[in-house]
């Protein structure tokens, strides 16, 4: 990738509809999801962090970050995630994501220039934990924190954004796998498609 970048692992969430902690979850090959990522994305970025809590030893050449506040939220690892960055362009992706596909990644990054975030569009719909992040949006986002409000799109409204369209993504993603989230039981057996 020709921007120096960040990649951010968001493991910090409380996996109550999985029934166990998400960041633990084994591909079929042994490794968690987390270390899938890291070998499948770790590559395209200059450093990659997992921001969480509590969280086991990481894959060699990771940095774990803690969050900067005890409320579990995506927009708070966000956050923590930015201000531990070493570059000003970060990638933020969550540990349930395990289909993200590195051209998809290398795409959002290289849409990135000369605006705060830049954020896929799915059905209508933005996707937060799979867009690219500036430094310049953490003042935004630490105001949304401040007033208690931890929705991660909260900020949006005062940042410059970019959106890809699903037109976009689908040129490098056609059947939208990238934005598959594991987040109860029954949907573990994809887990073999990796």
């Amino acid at each position: 990738m020709s921007a120096a970048a960040t990649l951010i692992i968001l493991a910090g969430g409380e996996s109550k509809r999985m029934g166990q902690p998400k960041h633990l979850l084994t591909t079929p090959r042994g490794e968690t999801i987390i270390e899938h990522l890291v070998t499948e994305l770790g590559r395209l970025f200059d450093e990659t962090l997992i921001v969480g809590r509590n969280l086991p030893i990481p894959p060699a050449n990771v940095r774990m970050v803690e969050d900067t506040q005890l409320v579990r939220s995506p927009l708070v690892g966000i956050y923590s995630g930015l201000l531990a960055a070493k570059t000003v362009l970060s990638f933020v992706v969550a540990c349930d994501m395990p289909f993200v596909r590195g051209e998809l990644v290398e795409y959002i990054v290289s849409r990135s220039c000369n605006v705060d975030v830049c954020v896929p569009i799915v059905r209508g719909y933005y996707e937060p934990l799979c867009a690219a992040y500036r430094q310049s949006a953490i003042p935004a986002i630490a105001r949304a924190i401040e007033r208690g409000v931890f929705k991660v799109t909260a900020p949006y409204s005062a940042l410059n954004l970019r959106l890809i369209s699903e037109e976009e993504i689908r040129l490098f993603d056609p059947g939208l796998a990238s934005f598959t989230n594991l987040n109860v039981p029954r949907q573990l057996p994809l887990l073999t498609q990796i």
